[in-house]
């Protein structure tokens, strides 16, 4: 019998069990993919020496986060090498005006001198507020919620800060992007600059909760810039695999869990789809709280979980190229993020369009030059981009993800076109990945969301994923769960992992 079994091998599952074998637990993961890493692969998909992270690239997170805090000298040592860029992104405007946002702060303010001069001392402001609020919120992330520790960790930035402060702490957490950049900003381009963070998870410029996000995104690039793995994002995955084997844990591709065993209300272990029963003294689920119901055979205490709402869906398309694209502002070829939104409304009309069912026209695209910092990733002189489509119906009225996700792609290529001229010509090979897809490659992607369910404040913060499925505990003596899905939420930061190895003793 293992001590801890792990159904899933997602970063925070990965993050648990390498914390928890290095502490003496012997330790299994299994996995129903043919490869670890959940959303974090690394793959090939469009040409040889062509590497494409299928889901997940940025690790700025886990680099600044409390797994890497613990485990940094055993994960270097195991080949972990992170690839910093002080050009973390920029937005692209239909006019040829972008705005770029380096780890430089004066080279900033000249930027936005230059395109939005009414909004350098709003810049300025927001920038002394992050360092001020920073000691006080990123502790947070690794806290449990709720818990004494946050209790405590609140009351010290009230002491601090002051109760003007800290409801005005409060009263950006319940704000809307919209109503977070239209406080804050003058000019249309810096509005979009921060409201295009809130669609990385979720928020649409009008969905509460949305602000922290924007704020947090847009003005921590300047301080933090952003992380990458060398050769790809699967280099954190190999680590943290060589790290749980070297200290005696296991780790099984291809076994599918189909039950997780319960006997007098404690979880004994699983069920494989196989036959295999694998018994544990504990088990930890890092899968969406989603499709715990079925594999706990559908009891009173998961009722619940079926409220778990998904966020809205992404498509990836990878492309290789001959060379970098040619964008409208030259210097957008220095930056590892580009931003088409474009505007706030576009935004906004984007979201409604995809909760309703229908495909919007000109989606927001995160596009991802990791070869700019990264040239390992492509063969020599050439390179990759990583475009994520944010957001998506999770399905489309009146037709499948399978008959329009081609078509769809072209059509975006040929709206990127307009910020790239000949990027078309410069495409070797492509590969898409429709919502659709996403979830064959992850189950836990569900209809292609691919946060692990939705961020907005009713199932968010103290209340993910559910009131009485909170704290990584769940109501099965010995049945733990972590992931996307659980708080600290979406991102590849572990957090999650790191506070359930702290449950198990």
């Amino acid at each position: 019998m293992t001590d801890v079994l792990i159904i899933g091998s997602g970063i925070n599952g990965l993050s648990a069990a390498a914390l928890l074998s290095k502490k003496g637990k012997k330790v299994l993961v299994v996995e129903q993919a043919e490869a670890f890493g959940g959303a974090v692969r690394t793959e090939e998909v469009t040409s040889p020496g062509f590497k494409h992270d299928l889901f997940a690239t940025n690790l700025s997170l886990f680099a600044g986060g409390g797994v890497m805090a613990e485990l940094k000298e055993d994960l270097i040592a195991a080949g972990l090498d992170f690839v910093p860029s002080d050009k973390p992104y920029c937005s692209l405007f239909p006019d040829g005006k972008m705005i770029g946002i380096t780890m430089d702060r004066q080279k900033n303010l000249d930027t936005l001198a230059r395109v939005v001069p009414n909004d350098v001392e709003s810049w300025k402001a927001l920038t002394a507020k992050l360092g001020e609020l920073a000691p006080h919120l990123f502790p947070i992330l690794g806290t449990e919620l709720p818990s004494f520790a946050a209790a405590k960790s609140l009351f010290k930035t009230w002491r601090k800060i002051g109760t003007e402060a800290t409801l005005n702490l409060i009263r950006m957490l319940l704000q809307s992007s919209r109503a977070f950049t239209e406080e804050h900003f003058t000019h249309p381009e810096t509005k979009a600059l921060a409201a295009i963070w809130g669609m990385h998870l979720d928020y649409g410029p009008d969905i509460s909760g949305g602000a922290l996000f924007s704020f947090l995104e847009t003005i921590g690039g300047q301080e933090f810039g952003m992380v990458l793995g060398k050769g790809g994002a699967d280099s954190l995955i190999k680590a943290l695999v060589a790290v749980i084997e070297k200290n005696g844990g296991a780790l099984r591709t291809g076994v599918k869990v189909s039950e997780i065993l319960v006997e007098s209300g404690q979880a004994v272990g699983v069920l494989t789809a196989d036959g295999e029963r694998l018994l544990a003294k504990n088990v930890i689920a890092n899968v969406n709280p989603a499709l715990l119901p079925a594999l706990l055979r559908e009891t009173t205490q998961t009722q619940e979980l079926h409220n778990f709402r998904p966020g809205l869906g992404t498509m990836m398309i990878h492309l290789a190229l001959d060379s970098l694209p040619n964008w409208i502002d030259p210097a957008a070829k220095e930056f590892n993020y580009i931003h088409i939104a474009p505007y706030l409304d576009d935004m906004a009309m984007t979201y409604a369009q995809a909760a309703a069912g229908i495909l919007p026209p000109t989606p927001a695209l995160v596009i991802g030059q990791p070869t700019v910092s990264d040239p390992s990733r492509a063969p020599e002189g050439k390179h990759v981009l990583w475009i994520q489509v944010r957001v998506l119906p999770l399905e489309i009225k009146g037709k499948s993800w399978d008959e329009v996700s081609e078509s769809y792609a072209d059509q975006l290529i040929d709206n990127l076109e307009k910020y790239a001229p000949g990027l078309k010509a410069k495409i070797l090979s492509r590969k898409v990945l429709s919502p659709a897809d996403l979830e064959r490659y992850n189950p836990n992607l569900i209809k292609g969301d691919s946060l692990g369910g939705s961020h907005h404040p009713a199932q968010f913060f103290f209340l993910r994923p559910t009131p009485g499925w909170i704290r990584h505990r769940t109501p099965v003596k010995s049945l733990f769960i972590c992931g996307s899905g659980t708080w600290p939420g979406g991102g590849v930061g572990g957090g999650s992992g790191l506070m359930v190895s702290k449950l198990i003793k």
